[in-house]
């Protein structure tokens, strides 16, 4: 089930290249200065609104939105679509032309439909897929971008790594009328922070009766879904919710070499208590072409070369079952504030004072980290002394230019949401610093040739639940992501609640270099990131070792070899 829009603004009489060479036919949509080609959902609120996607009219139970008729809209439209965020949600984005022109583009603040942006002279075009808005060439590349992503998961921004497109970003509105372009922001991460005053049992019941809600919602628009399945609690809260009002779910684990990368025996538990199918298959090093752009469809080089071999496991099983949508239990960490600091404390001191909890809450951390009582009382203390405990970014030195990096740190962080109300608590910084990093690239292939991926955990509900949530609350009795273990042990495996460490497929990233590390490292002596001053090929230079310093470097390169297919593809080939 394929997907895909693009909508063309013109503010003059001459108008820009039509979208009509993209998806060949007429507009969808038109109103004043706008036209609009959707192969998304489209749901017609009035001559002059359209809204792409999928909407869900809020809940318990929500309801989805399939068409406007007989449904009165004047109030969403009076409000220029504000009221969405009240009382909607879903992975849309919003399109209304008001009648004096203006137009108000309104993406959804979960951000599961991409939008991007690319404003030339009196055009500005907007689409979900970015291999809409541009084409590989000469100079298409921003590498002080790409310096700022290898840099740090919180230099990311509205920029993209491709010169003059943007990210309208999530809960945003784009407006353009006349006299200017502007973005404002309609939703934010901050707007849902305070407490509702809930017990710790209460937060449970409502967690799970929000999550369940929203995924079965979601479960409900696709006939027939893979869910990506590690065995690990995000991903198996995504099969339980799903389960009830999925039509056809097949459970897909991944194997990879080493222990940690065999979680068959996890999935099979969720599986089986489920009642759903399981698939299995190897990740397969035969599918690897480090030189090939890894997601040559995302605006900035983040996806690792491992999923190339991600990637072809799909497109075998596609010619084997129907498949309308990928689920994943992606953001979920960041989402149920997995954190492993002493903040939590901080957290709890600076909104109580000394009040009775204290000392569980210390124990609750030491349970949780291995630290003793005396190393968490001093490293709270010493986080408290840093910008009073708040999240401050951190940056991944290794293997880039030292110019680079200065100009980087001197910048700073660029993401709104990472500008904290002066009364934000530290804990709640590295909670939306967390959901900030879950938005990043949330498509798994082209939005418009092959079907759709759904990260169901970011649904709006469930975030603005989670953030209410104090951070002591997710590490209850010592474990990570507490709430949602207990909102979910009476109805997964034992096993599965109880886990406290993930596997992964760092054993197949070390195959890939130790196969390919010759053509790595000539891929990066001469490559295009070398040139432009972004990383420093005295790293490949290091004598090996097979310390854990070593496999840093090792998944270091592989990164950097990653963004160099990318540059190349995107610089012309």
């Amino acid at each position: 089930m394929a997907g895909g829009f693009y909508i063309d603004i013109h503010v003059t009489a001459e108008k820009p290249p039509s979208g009509q060479e993209i998806f060949g036919r007429a507009p969808d949509f038109t109103a004043a200065n706008v036209m609009l080609w959707s192969d998304e959902p489209m749901v017609a609120i009035d001559a002059r609104t359209v809204l792409l996607g999928y909407l869900f009219r809020k809940g318990p139970p929500s309801v989805r939105v399939r068409d406007w008729a007989g449904v009165d809209g004047s109030a969403l439209v009076a409000a220029n679509g504000r009221e969405l965020i009240n009382g909607y949600w879903g992975g849309y984005v919003f399109v209304h032309v008001a009648e004096d022109g203006a137009l108000y583009v309104l993406r959804d603040p979960s951000g599961l439909l991409p939008c991007y942006i690319r404003r030339s002279g009196c055009a500005t075009a907007l689409a979900g897929d970015v291999t809409d808005l541009v084409v590989p060439e000469p100079g298409r590349i921003d590498f002080e971008e790409i310096g700022r992503i290898l840099a740090s998961g919180d230099a990311r921004g509205r920029n993209t790594c491709l010169v003059g497109v943007e990210e309208l970003i999530a809960g945003e509105c784009l407006v353009v009328d006349r006299r200017s372009a502007r973005i404002e922001r309609w939703w934010s991460p901050w707007d849902h922070v305070t407490p509702r005053g809930m017990s710790f049992e209460e937060e449970t019941s409502q967690l799970r009766w929000t999550i369940a809600d929203c995924i079965g919602s979601w479960s409900s628009c696709f006939p027939s879904i893979l869910l990506g399945s590690s065995g690990g609690l995000d991903s198996s809260i995504v099969a339980v919710a799903a389960t009830p009002r999925s039509e056809r779910l097949t459970a897909l684990t991944l194997v990879s070499p080493g222990a940690a990368g065999d979680e068959r025996p996890y999935a099979h538990a969720v599986a089986s208590s489920l009642g759903i199918r399981l698939r299995h298959a190897p990740l397969d090093l035969a599918d690897i072409d480090v030189e090939r752009a890894v997601t040559s469809h995302h605006p900035w080089p983040i996806s690792p070369i491992f999923k190339q071999a991600v990637g072809a496991v799909h497109r075998r099983l596609q010619s084997e079952m129907p498949i309308d949508a990928h689920f994943s239990g992606n953001g979920g960490d960041g989402i149920f504030c997995s954190i492993r600091s002493a903040v939590p404390l901080l957290d709890h001191f600076l909104s109580k004072g000394q009040r009775t909890g204290l000392g569980k809450i210390v124990r609750d951390i030491s349970s949780l980290t291995g630290a003793d009582i005396v190393t968490v009382l001093r490293h709270a203390w010493s986080r408290y002394r840093c910008a009073g405990g708040a999240h401050v970014p951190r940056y991944n030195e290794l293997g880039l230019e030292r110019e680079l990096l200065a100009r980087i740190k001197a910048q700073g962080f660029s993401h709104p949401w990472l500008s904290a109300p002066a009364d934000a608590l530290p804990g709640k910084t590295v909670h939306v610093a967390f959901l900030m990093r879950a938005q990043k690239s949330l498509e798994l292939y082209p939005r418009r040739s092959a079907p759709l991926h759904i990260a169901p955990l970011l649904s709006q509900p469930i975030v603005e639940l989670c953030l209410s949530i104090p951070t002591w609350r997710w590490i209850a009795d010592g474990r990570d992501r507490a709430v949602a273990r207990a909102a979910f042990s009476n109805r997964l495996p034992k096993t599965i609640i109880e886990r406290s460490q993930k596997g992964g497929p760092a054993e197949f990233n070390l195959s890939i270099y130790r196969t390919q590390r010759d053509r790595l490292h000539e891929m990066l002596r001469g490559g295009v990131l070398a040139a432009a001053g972004i990383i420093d090929i005295s790293l490949l230079d290091e004598p090996e070792d097979i310390s854990w310093r070593g496999n840093a470097r090792e998944q270091r390169i592989l990164a950097f070899a990653a963004a160099e297919s990318w540059a190349r593809h995107w610089n012309g080939g």
